[in-house]
């Protein structure tokens, strides 16, 4: 019922492992009508593969009756990517821009900061530009300007763009969310429910004990 009002922006996110066997748990998440976070369900993943992701996928979409979302937000992965593509052709695919811009630290940090203007031009680039042509030109001069045309992780990032500059998706309902903070924040909350010995049966009662406590 809560997918059917309200399952137009999911997040999906695997990070968390806190579980006996070291599976990732992968829940999908949304937002309610005040701006509290739901869930469409979840699962316990033997690997990150393209398989158990097509999988996960098929089987949760039959589950909430066939309704595709109209975006679902994520980590960058390159399975997870392609098993969207093919299960949901229609949805919109968003990438976290809080893991984007987390990654800017760490592959980029010779210039990110060294170079107080970078970081600054950067972030007009990506999220204060209004026309798909103004963030290009601005793209390309900052990477000659620093030096970074080469750089091949700013490449590929280059190349996708569209799923997570906000000038490509300004026109695309999101619930006010860019991130999968709300999958994350599911993930701390369940920290009070089960530890690294939690066995998958045991999960299963803790797990509806936390339903019930979050609504």
């Amino acid at each position: 019922m809560a997918y059917h009002y309200f399952g137009d922006v999911v997040t999906f996110d695997t990070t968390y492992r806190t579980n006996k066997y070291d599976m990732p748990f992968a829940p999908f998440t949304g937002v309610n009508h005040h701006w509290q976070s739901i869930q469409f369900g979840c699962a316990h993943l033997q690997d990150e593969t393209k398989v158990t992701f097509l999988w996960l996928f098929e089987t949760w979409l039959e589950a909430i009756g066939g309704r595709h979302p109209i975006t679902i937000i994520t980590e960058q992965d390159l399975a997870m990517k392609g098993a969207i593509a093919k299960v949901f052709p229609n949805t919109h695919h968003r990438l976290c821009l809080w893991h984007i811009k987390k990654k800017f630290a760490e592959k980029l940090s010779h210039v990110y900061f060294k170079k107080a203007k970078f970081k600054i031009e950067m972030k007009k680039c990506t999220r204060k530009t209004y026309k798909i042509d103004d963030f290009e030109v601005k793209w390309m001069a900052l990477m000659k300007e620093d030096g970074l045309e080469n750089d091949e992780w700013l490449k590929s990032l280059y190349e996708m763009c569209s799923s997570w500059v906000l000038v490509y998706n300004r026109r695309i309902f999101f619930a006010g969310m860019n991130t999968t903070r709300r999958s994350e924040g599911i993930n701390s909350f369940f920290d009070g429910f089960v530890t690294p010995t939690t066995n998958l049966s045991e999960f299963v009662v803790k797990y509806e004990q936390a339903l019930k406590k979050i609504m």
